[in-house]
């Protein structure tokens, strides 16, 4: 039945009703760009942010006390170091510093640039870096969000940090952070972790918490018992629980926004029924002639569905393309802040291209099933109905 002759009578059909069709497609086009956006933004944080936490170190140590984060002695390494599996163990430190003149806030991370590991892990990142200079002098790589407040702030080679004992402490501007981790670095600064240990006034031989990897992840649970063993008053954070958490997060503001659009398309569908539920004398009377002329029920069905579906896959498409470059080209603008919060710093944030066609192809045939189910019962009303009373 579907052959050359029946396409091209469909795609003249579909432009003979153009007018009753073109309001349902601009509403389509419209839900769907909306959804798929929101569709794309999860995705490409959620991609983005898991792929930081994978780099990660595979333990967190953090000392507890009084239910709150106590700096850790940095002899508890040692004590760490004779537990079995851990391939490499180190401290780390972090905190935020707070610009007195406004209410921004920056992300301070120290790590031990002496440590061979760590070394690696930095030239990965930063493709062609001078580690030897980095450490002849104090000085800090920035994210890009700070780098535009000290530009904003003419800070253009250094900024003069006010430690605790109100000292003037300047470090020197060497790099920027790549632009697509903007979402990870934005507000973040790294430097060697003396010197963050100066600035955020945490004791020379103390560190914010330790960190270590265990190649074998089936060892992961009999590690935890172990180190709880040497030391009981500590929190231990995996990087499945990292993973945990941030999945969970996107994965609420994307459960939110699905629940809004099954309300919308619900809605959409009433309207979309309503509309093709109000059949003119002309409908009537073509549906009518296609029965005098030898057309079956089932005949006219099938065209009435393709007839819709060309409307549905046309609006679809079209609005997985707006999404695509509203996202990815124009970066989201007004929807990114639902996802991203309230920001600290300014910040130009780029979204990274990925996709899950799955839930892609998912969506398409949810939305499909509403589109068609929603067409087919007034035109199988029509197609049943008396032809001589529609002829007259």
């Amino acid at each position: 039945m579907i052959n050359k002759t029946f396409l091209s009578f469909l795609f003249l059909l579909v432009y003979q009703h153009r007018i009753k069709h073109i309001s349902i497609f601009l509403i389509s086009t419209l839900l769907i760009t909306i959804l798929v956006s929101v569709m794309f933004i999860s995705t490409s944080i959620k991609h983005q942010l898991l792929s930081f936490v994978d780099s990660q170190s595979d333990f967190v140590v953090q000392k507890v006390r009084a239910g709150n984060r106590d700096d850790i002695p940095n002899e508890w390494i040692d004590d760490f170091r004779n537990i079995r599996g851990i391939s490499h163990i180190q401290p780390r430190v972090y905190g935020e510093y707070y610009h007195l003149a406004s209410d921004y806030k920056f992300t301070i991370v120290g790590i031990d640039l002496f440590d061979e590991y760590t070394s690696l892990q930095i030239k990965k990142v930063f493709d062609g870096i001078d580690i030897e200079k980095f450490m002849s002098e104090d000085y800090m790589i920035i994210g890009n969000g700070v780098k535009d407040f000290f530009d904003k702030n003419y800070y253009k080679e250094y900024y003069n940090f006010l430690t605790p004992q109100l000292d003037i402490q300047r470090v020197m501007i060497f790099d920027t952070m790549p632009k697509n981790s903007d979402i990870i670095s934005n507000d973040l600064i790294l430097m060697d972790i003396d010197l963050a240990k100066r600035i955020l006034g945490i004791d020379k031989d103390k560190s914010t918490d330790i960190v270590l990897n265990v190649p074998n992840d089936t060892e992961w649970i009999n590690l935890k018992v172990e180190l709880i063993d040497k030391h009981h008053n500590i929190k231990i954070i995996t990087k499945e629980d990292l993973q945990k958490s941030y999945t969970n997060l996107y994965n609420y503001k994307s459960g939110f926004f699905l629940i809004v659009f099954m309300i919308l398309l619900l809605t959409f569908c009433l309207v979309l029924y309503q509309r093709y539920s109000m059949i003119n004398s002309s409908d009537k009377k073509e549906i009518a002639i296609f029965r005098a002329t030898g057309w079956s029920i089932k005949a006219i069905i099938v065209l009435k569905v393709f007839e819709s579906s060309i409307v549905g896959i046309f609006s679809f498409l079209l609005g997985v393309i707006i999404a695509y470059i509203f996202v990815f080209v124009f970066d989201a603008p007004l929807l990114a802040d639902i996802f991203l919060g309230s920001h600290n710093i300014g910040y130009d944030i780029s979204f990274v291209p990925y996709i899950e066609f799955s839930m892609l192809f998912s969506l398409f045939m949810f939305f499909m099933i509403f589109f068609i189910a929603s067409v087919l019962i007034p035109a199988w009303k029509i197609a049943t109905s008396d032809i001589d009373g529609s002829l007259r």
